[in-house]
């Protein structure tokens, strides 16, 4: 009973969970319309944007990276489909091309890691600024809207009575979910963020899994930006500036570590919905907007820290 207990305490999906349901309640408090289904529901579809973005860089934390450019990856395979939907290229096509743009991405940053060795944070940060760049040369500076309706329904349509953005979310969750847990991909991605040497020794393919894992993180960029600019029925090269860091802090929140070989989707999926509620309350209170990046930073250092703490204790106990 005490071990269980014991591990229960160490677990950083603990003050994840308690996290959510402390949030919650300091909502509801806040807020009596907090807690209505209508106010929930939209909680979930705001949710699901960041929480697409979020899934792949999940994926590359876990090998003990990080990819700073998935907002702007968005931005750009956004403003394309845009581009194309007004020149009347057909629906699927425009997607299928931003997608690809997005996975071309990935494996450039990929590339630059594994290959030419190159910090994560360097080139993906670098790649964030090559992106930003050709987004604004895409649009000119100016903006895309009234999108067809076949389109835009990814973002704003309904499946019943659910957003068709949440349904989208959850698909993909489970199939990351099943990649990383269920699969020797997913295995090998937790060994080289666990231990990249022993993964080698251990004759992993970690560069083909290193450029595996920035190659979807660039796909699921693609997507996030394909349901952004649906949502929005317009593009603008800056349209993903909000969720720069917030992609990051979701990932974090939910309990992956930046030194890699923990984590997973799960733990994904309650950060975005916590930092979603956060904004969604300081909107409904009135708080400045400008607070928001205050209260997300926090989050990320406090998560941080509970992630080199919950370490520092259990590589205690093995010595």
């Amino acid at each position: 009973m005490k071990k269980i207990k014991q591990k229960i305490l160490e677990s950083k999906y603990v003050y994840v969970v308690l996290s959510l349901l402390f949030m919650m309640i300091i909502s509801s408090l806040l807020s009596p319309s907090f807690l209505t289904m209508g106010n929930l529901i939209t909680i979930l579809r705001q949710a699901s944007i960041l929480l697409m973005l979020s899934l792949g860089l999940t994926a590359v934390v876990i090998t003990g990276n990080i990819d700073l450019s998935v907002g702007s990856c968005a931005a750009l395979t956004g403003c394309i489909c845009a581009k194309m939907l007004v020149a009347d290229v057909p629906v699927i096509a425009a997607m299928l091309v931003s997608i690809s743009i997005g996975l071309v991405i990935g494996i450039v940053n990929g590339f630059l890691v594994g290959v030419i060795k190159l910090p994560s944070f360097v080139a993906t940060y670098g790649m964030n600024m090559v992106a930003s760049g050709l987004a604004m040369i895409v649009m000119n500076g100016g903006v895309i809207y009234g999108l067809p309706a076949k389109f835009t329904t990814i973002g704003i349509g309904y499946a019943g009575r659910i957003p068709i953005p949440i349904i989208i979310s959850g698909v993909m969750c489970l199939i990351v979910y099943i990649l990383l847990q269920k699969t020797t991909f997913g295995r090998n991605i937790y060994m080289i963020g666990f231990n990249i040497q022993a993964a080698g020794y251990s004759a992993i393919n970690c560069l083909g899994t290193l450029l595996a894992a920035y190659a979807f993180c660039g796909v699921t960029g693609a997507l996030g930006g394909i349901m952004m600019t649906a949502r929005l029925n317009a593009a603008d090269a800056g349209m993903s500036e909000t969720y720069g860091l917030q992609i990051v802090a979701a990932v974090v929140m939910g309990g992956t570590s930046l030194l890699g070989g923990e984590g997973g989707v799960v733990g994904t999926v309650i950060g975005a919905i916590i930092l979603t509620i956060i904004v969604n309350i300081m909107n409904i209170v009135g708080v400045n907007s400008n607070w928001q990046n205050f209260a997300v930073g926090i989050v990320i250092i406090l998560m941080v820290w509970i992630d080199i703490y919950t370490r520092s204790r259990r590589a205690k106990k093995l010595i």
